[in-house]
């Protein structure tokens, strides 16, 4: 009793501390549970930015509590929580006024556009946030230290805010909270000791470093001096980095490891590591270059009993493609919803096996050629498939009926195979279907509307096969995205049914045989970005507001058609086009002086039409180019000074044209990316500029049929690009599998498509140019093809030609050279095309090794003093073989040089041998008697004495 009655005056005295405590609040308004002073932060925040949707509408009234993104504590109504992300708002900076909200643990301004103004440093000193997402930002710069200060901070999430860079990690130590991390597209590539650091962080669970600019310098990989456990990480992602050689040991401790994304870096062994990684749920390792056998994947998967989803894809594993699937009976096919091997060297037969993963929902196998045989049919069991990607394999047989009762895929994917027949209107009852790509194989047949009459969502449709004809006289239930047709038969006219198509952002109908005229085609396709109408019979010319009806392409191409007219000043109104092919047309009249208005044009194809006049001086103003073809066209004047501005360009062809006056000198002084030169068949006339042999990246150089005079230039070593194994010569651009160039190679004009990157041309013909062939050509290793004939050359064939180990087309005719033919022409063991005709050559012909096969007269007629096969004129010599070892030939740059070496050797050789002797002789007076008592004795004999 006593204890009770002690224990209700405490329980007074509490109440009334408690509403002291309300009581002192003084600025809580009890009718609406917003502190007034934070109302105003918020207010003062709002005008800060820019809204123009508007977004903060709700944001008036005295409640902020009820505000868009504010969140208040339910007892103080202090704010807790501003939750503005991904609400797309803009700002110069962000305004420090957030500092006075005291107890704010919740920030997310997320996708905020904040203008690439400096990180906020004030951040740094709100020491009670709990989360902060900034993510998408835009900022720029170091990231301030400060942010160590934020010790109760447990979700920090920087990411893919470019440019950020982030020096020093060590404040990052000092968030011991921290569980969750992403620094996802921040530059951390000063950083070092980065594992050492997370190492501090003991309730780490999400590390996101994807495109952060890592290299192994940033992370040890070797297990040794310090023993990284992480063990608390669930997700870790370092994806898209350049991260090499073996997948990092120090995963092998990260026992609660869930998620592990090491996809798009360079490493190329799997070590051990992954096997120890019992718990994975997720696993994506695509777009590196490991290397394993078909057997790694069977070993990984057998204890992965909780995996859902496998990446393998694009790296160079190989291997019998039925072996994973031979482990069904263990538990990794309990749970798998996804599985990608694309793009890897698996070959064999789809196992019947495959069937057995009942959860399956994704599943993609394209991009392994060596894939045969037909589509198993235990593919019907997979019944939660929704992507099936079969694509670029080698099967064969019909597309079986059974996959149109797959309901729930959305994505079928069968192109480029060698499947036949024609397609089974079981398709037709996919209802989920939004993509479908059957081209590119051997099918045949027609497509009616029952083929596509349920198929209403649908939003990408590929068909190729000069054996199919399409029958659509319809209203299609879909709008597609995405329209690929390649030479089908859909009635010589534009579909009326494509015209229906009003979301289409890529239309791609090549090869189809229409007739139509452009101004009857395009219409309602305002979304449209790509537009491929090339290999058809499109007549008339390109309409005059082409850029109103197609405001958003990115992509013209209209190439091989009937178009004929001027181009359009409508067309500089396009600025998103990126692309414009219209070559092989019959497009007339001058360029458009507006084509400098395209800024971010990055390929202009006109050649091969009959356009006239000059190369407008505008043209500087398109610098975004890369790709210029204006060759094949009847173009005058001189190519305009502006051109300089255009300092990205890779390739320009403007040859067979009448272009004149001196070769511009701006072309190797600011055109340094330049690897495609070709001004062939022109009345360019002069010296070849001494610029030229800037551009170190060169790999075709044509200025052949020009009036060009003067020597060769001997500075044409420095191209890079022609030299065998350069780091130049192998760099890809994808943009090559877009290129073809006209080139004489072995005597015949040829165009060179696909394997255009490869082709390595130096082509100065049909000049008058005079003097030596300079000795530093012979360091062009990777040239394919020389021509230098038609000239007026003299001198003689450098000795080191046989240095030239790529070469297969020389062509040295008609000119003035003399002296004999060297032998290491014979060391050129890939050339199957030489022609030495009507110079003044003498001596015999060398034979053996790739020469033995030219046997051809004519390729030495001309030549008056040669001898020996294959002409019928005998050597009275033996003909000289070259020696099969490596015959030293010193070139005329080197005879100097090396003639002097050997009169200094002989000298210093009969210098030590003569002191070598008469100094002992000297020096040693019992050896100099023995000596003259033996010499004595020897003239004794031999005079009879």
């Amino acid at each position: 009793m006593m204890k009770m009655s002690s224990a209700i005056p405490l329980f007074i005295i509490l109440l009334i501390e408690f509403f002291a405590i309300c009581c002192s609040i003084k600025d809580v308004n009890a009718t609406f549970g917003c502190i007034a002073g934070e109302r105003e932060v918020l207010l003062k925040f709002r005008e800060s930015l820019l809204d123009p949707f508007p977004t903060l509408s709700s944001w008036k009234g005295e409640d902020c509590c009820t505000w868009l993104g504010i969140r208040c504590d339910k007892f103080t109504g202090h704010v807790i929580s501003l939750d503005l992300g991904y609400k797309s708002l803009h700002g110069k900076m962000l305004d420090s006024s957030l500092l006075e909200l005291k107890h704010l643990t919740y920030l997310d301004l997320s996708y905020f556009n904040f203008q690439y103004n400096s990180f906020p440093l004030f951040i740094g000193s709100m020491k009670q946030l709990q989360y902060l997402n900034l993510s998408s930002t835009s900022f720029h710069g170091v990231v301030p230290h400060n942010l160590g200060n934020l010790s109760s901070l447990r979700v920090l999430d920087l990411s893919y805010t470019e440019d950020l860079v982030v020096d020093d990690l060590t404040w990052i130590s000092r968030l011991s909270s921290l569980r969750h991390l992403d620094l996802s597209d921040v530059d951390l590539s000063p950083t070092k000791d980065f594992l050492k650091i997370l190492n501090l962080l003991p309730s780490i669970q999400f590390l996101g470093l994807s495109s952060s600019r890592l290299d192994n310098t940033n992370l040890q990989h070797a297990c040794v001096s310090v023993n990284y456990t992480l063990s608390n990480l669930r997700y870790v992602d370092l994806s898209h980095n350049s991260l090499h050689g073996e997948l990092p040991c120090f995963l092998h401790n990260m026992n609660l490891l869930r998620d592990l994304d090491l996809s798009f870096n360079y490493y190329n062994s799997t070590g051990l590591h992954l096997f120890r990684l019992s718990n994975l749920v997720r696993l994506n390792l695509g777009h590196n270059f490991l290397r394993n056998n078909v057997d790694w994947i069977s070993e990984f998967l057998w204890n992965k009993c909780h995996l859902k989803s496998v990446d393998l894809s694009y790296n160079q594993f190989y291997g019998e493609i039925s072996k994973p699937f031979r482990n069904l009976s263990r538990c990794w096919n309990h749970n798998l919803e996804k599985l990608v091997l694309a793009g890897n060297k698996f070959y064999g037969h789809l196992p019947e096996e495959i069937g057995g993963l009942k959860k399956l929902m994704y599943l993609d196998l394209s991009n392994n050629i060596f894939i045969n045989g037909t589509i198993p049919n235990s593919l019907e069991k997979l019944s939660a498939l929704t992507m099936l990607d079969l694509g670029k394999n080698n099967l064969s047989g019909s597309i079986p009926s059974f996959l149109g009762d797959l309901r729930e895929l959305t994505t079928l994917d069968l192109s480029s195979n060698r499947l036949s027949g024609g397609i089974p209107l079981s398709l037709g009852q996919l209802s989920n279907l939004e993509y479908l790509d059957i081209s590119s194989s051997s099918l045949e047949g027609t497509v009616f509307e029952d083929h596509l009459a349920k198929l209403s969502k649908l939003s990408m449709l590929g068909i190729s096969s000069s054996k199919f004809k399409m029958k659509l006289d319809w209203v299609p239930p879909f709008q597609l995205q995405m329209l690929f047709l390649q030479s089908c038969d859909i009635g010589g006219h534009f579909p009326l049914w494509v015209q229906m198509q009003k979301e289409l952002q890529d239309l791609i109908l090549e090869n189809c045989s229409i007739s139509d005229t452009l101004s009857d085609s395009l219409h309602n396709y305002k979304n449209l970005i790509v537009l491929h109408l090339n290999n058809n019979h499109i007549q008339g010319p390109i309409p005059n507001n082409i850029s109103q009806m197609l405001p958003s392409l990115e992509a013209l191409v209209l190439e091989q058609n009937r178009i004929n007219g001027s181009l359009p000043d409508s067309l500089c109104e396009m600025k998103s086009l990126l692309f414009m092919d219209l070559s092989e047309n019959h497009i007339s009249g001058n360029l458009p002086e507006c084509l400098g208005n395209l800024h971010d044009l990055m390929t202009m194809k006109l050649s091969s039409n009959e356009i006239s006049g000059t190369v407008p001086k505008s043209i500087g103003g398109a610098y975004s180019l890369q790709w210029l073809h204006l060759n094949n066209n009847s173009l005058t004047g001189k190519l305009p000074f502006n051109m300089k501005n255009c300092t990205k360009l890779v390739a320009v062809d403007i040859g067979e044209n009448k272009l004149l006056g001196k070769l511009p000198k701006l072309i190797g002084k600011y055109s340094l990316d330049l690897r495609v030169l070709i001004l062939r068949n022109n009345n360019f006339s002069g010296p070849i500029p001494f610029e030229v042999c800037q551009l170190l990246k060169l790999q075709i150089l044509d200025l052949a049929n020009n009036n060009l005079t003067r020597s060769i230039p001997n500075c044409f070593d420095s191209f890079s690009g022609m030299i065998l194994n350069s780091e130049l010569a192998t760099n890809y651009d994808p943009y090559w599998s877009l290129e073809s160039f006209s080139q004489v190679l072995k005597g015949i004009e040829r165009e060179y498509s696909k394997i255009s990157r490869f082709l390595v041309n130096l082509d100065v013909s049909n000049n008058n140019l005079v003097g030596e062939i300079p000795w530093e050509l012979t360091r062009l290793s990777g040239l394919h093809g020389l021509n230098l004939s038609h000239n007026h050359l003299v001198g003689k064939i450098p000795e080191r030609i046989g240095d030239m180990k790529s070469m297969e087309s020389l062509d040295l005719s008609d000119n003035n050279l003399s002296g004999t033919i060297p032998y290491s022409l014979s060391d050129l063991s890939s050339i199957s095309y030489l022609n030495l005709s009507y110079n003044n050559l003498s001596g015999m012909i060398p034979i053996g090794r790739q020469l033995q096969t030219l046997n051809d007269p004519s390729i030495y007629e001309g030549n008056p003093r040669l001898c020996g096969a294959p002409l019928p004129k005998k050597c009275e010599e033996a003909p000289m073989v070259p020696n099969t070892d490596n015959h030293v030939a010193a070139n005329e740059g080197d005879s100097f040089d090396d003639n002097v070496f050997i009169s200094i050797f002989t000298i210093c050789g009969f210098a030590t041998g003569f002191w070598g002797v008469i100094g002992v002789l000297i020096f040693n007076k019992r050896w100099r008697q023995a000596y003259f008592e033996f010499a004595e004795q020897r003239i004794s004999r031999l005079f009879g004495g």
